[in-house]
C-alpha cells in the first residue's frame, strides 16, 4: 500500500520590491483587528463587572441603620473617620494622628455627600463644625454625632439638615485612607503654595508631586493654615486626584494590581451591608467620571458664628443652603453638570463671562495664546498671569456661577475639572498642558 505523499506549499508570491514573502494581508489585518476589538471590549468588561464583584466580596461590612432603600438618585455618604483603629503606636506617630486616647469617641473628619445616577455624579461637601440638631436630639458639632451612636446617627443628622437621606455609607479610617494611597502607587498633586504644618505631620513644596498615603493623609486633614472651606476644597480635589489614579489603565486593566487594590480596599474601607455589586458598580462609574473631570463639587453655604461658650461653629445659610440641598435630593444637580451629553449653558452668553487666564503648565505663552482664544469668542477677559503647576486644567469658580463655569470648559482645549472656590469673584482657569493640545 503506498503511503500519499505530502502536498507541497505553494511557492511565496514574488515581492517586487525585494523584501521577501508578502505578510499581513487585508483580511489579515482584518481578523486582527476585531481580535483587538474584543480584547478591549473584554478588558472594559473585566473593569466594570468583575472589579465590583471582587470588591464586594472583600470589602468589610458595618451596621448602619436609618438608610434609604430604592429611589433615585442614590445618595452616597463617604466618611473619613478619625479612628485609630489597627494603628500601632508607632503608625500613630509616623501619621502624627495623636494617642486614642485623646479622644472621647470618634470624630468625623470628612464628611462627603456622593450624589449618582446613570453614571453621573456630584459631591456635597458638609463641613465638620456645622452646628446642627443630632440624631438624639443634641446641638453641637455635626462630626460628633457617629460617637453618639454609630454611622446611622450621622445619617439620621444630616437628613435632619437637609433632607438628604443617604441609601449607602462607606467609612475610611486613617490607616485604611493610607494603604488604599499606597495601594494605587501614590496620587499626584499639583500645589499651589507650599504646606507644611507639624501637626498633620506633612512638609510639602509647591509643585506637582506624587503624596504617598502618609502625605495624602496630612494633606486632606490639615485645617491650621488656612480654614475649614479651603479644607474642604483641598478634599474634593483630591478625591478626584485618587478617582484618576484608580481609574489608570495600568491599575483597571492589570489583574495583579486590582486584586492587590480590592484586597487592601477590603482591609481599610467599610461598607454598609446592603451595598451590592450593582451599587458598588453604580460608584465605579461614578469614579470615572471623576477622573474625567466631569464631576460638580460643592460646599453646604454656611455662615461663621461664636457660640455662647466661645467656640467657633459653622450655620447653615439659608435660603441658599435649601436651594441647593434640592437640587441633590431630586437630582437636578446632575443635570447641570450634563444633559444628554451636552453642556447645559444655553442661557449663559459668553459676553457676560469675565474670565482671569493663569498658566500652571509651564508652557510658555499659553495664557496669553488661551485669553486671545476666549476673547475672540465673546469673552472679556480679567487677568492674564501665571499659576503653581497643575496636571488638570481647573475652572474655578463663585457660588453660584456653575453655568458660566461650564460654558468656559467647554471652550477650553483638553479635559477640565471644574472647583467650586468661594475664595475668587469670577471664573478664573488655571491651565494645565493638557490645554495646549
Amino acid at each position: 500500500m503506498s503511503k500519499r505523499r505530502a502536498q507541497a506549499a505553494p511557492p511565496a508570491a514574488a515581492d517586487p520590491q525585494g523584501w521577501g514573502p508578502e505578510v499581513g494581508s487585508r483580511g489579515d489585518r482584518r481578523r486582527g483587528a476585531r481580535r483587538l476589538l474584543l480584547l478591549v471590549f473584554v478588558a472594559v468588561l473585566l473593569a466594570v463587572l468583575v472589579v465590583p464583584f471582587l470588591a464586594s466580596a472583600r470589602l468589610a461590612r458595618m451596621p448602619v441603620e436609618g438608610l434609604a432603600s430604592g429611589g433615585s438618585p442614590t445618595h452616597i455618604l463617604l466618611m473619613g473617620s478619625d479612628s485609630r483603629e489597627g494603628l500601632s503606636p508607632e503608625e500613630q506617630r509616623e501619621l502624627s494622628t495623636g494617642s486614642a486616647d485623646e479622644l472621647t469617641g470618634e470624630r468625623i473628619d470628612t464628611i462627603l455627600l456622593l450624589t449618582v445616577d446613570r453614571g453621573e455624579a456630584a459631591m456635597l461637601s458638609f463641613p465638620r463644625d456645622l452646628w446642627v440638631e443630632r440624631c438624639d436630639g443634641s446641638v453641637g458639632r455635626l462630626n460628633v454625632a457617629s460617637a453618639i451612636d454609630g454611622p446611622g446617627c450621622l445619617v439620621d443628622t444630616i437628613h435632619e439638615a437637609s433632607g438628604i437621606r443617604a441609601h449607602h455609607a462607606v467609612r475610611v479610617t486613617f490607616g485604611g485612607f493610607r494603604d488604599v494611597v499606597d495601594a494605587v502607587g501614590g496620587v499626584e498633586l499639583c500645589l499651589e503654595d507650599a504646606i507644611a504644618d507639624r501637626d498633620a505631620g506633612i512638609d510639602l513644596p509647591a509643585g506637582c508631586q506624587v503624596l504617598d498615603g502618609a502625605d495624602a493623609l496630612g494633606y486632606v486633614r490639615v485645617r491650621k493654615i488656612d480654614d475649614d472651606f479651603q479644607r474642604m476644597q483641598r478634599q474634593q480635589r483630591f478625591v478626584r486626584a485618587l478617582a484618576r489614579e484608580v481609574t489608570q489603565p495600568a491599575v483597571l486593566f492589570n489583574p495583579v494590581a486590582m486584586w492587590r487594590l480590592s484586597g487592601d480596599a477590603g482591609d481599610a474601607i467599610e461598607v454598609d451591608r446592603s451595598m451590592g455589586v450593582i451599587d458598588l458598580a453604580q460608584l465605579a462609574w461614578a469614579g470615572r467620571s471623576m477622573a474625567a473631570g466631569t464631576v460638580v463639587s460643592y460646599t453646604a453655604p454656611v455662615d461663621p458664628r461664636t457660640t455662647s461658650g466661645g467656640a467657633a461653629v459653622l450655620d447653615l445659610r439659608q435660603p441658599e443652603a435649601e436651594l441647593l440641598f434640592a437640587r441633590f435630593r431630586d437630582g437636578s444637580v446632575l443635570l447641570e453638570a450634563v444633559d444628554d451629553g451636552e453642556p447645559a449653558e444655553a442661557a449663559v452668553a459668553r459676553s457676560d463671562v469675565l474670565v482671569t487666564v493663569a498658566n500652571g503648565a509651564g508652557i510658555a505663552g499659553l495664557a496669553g495664546r488661551t485669553a486671545n482664544q476666549l476673547a475672540a469668542l465673546g469673552y472679556p477677559i480679567g487677568e492674564v498671569t501665571n499659576a503653581p503647576p497643575t496636571v488638570t486644567t481647573l475652572v474655578r469658580y463663585p457660588p453660584g456661577e456653575a453655568a458660566a463655569a461650564r460654558l468656559v470648559a467647554g471652550d477650553i482645549p483638553g479635559p477640565t475639572a471644574l472647583e467650586e472656590a468661594p475664595d475668587v469673584d469670577h471664573v478664573t482657569v488655571v491651565l494645565s498642558p493638557e490645554a495646549a493640545t
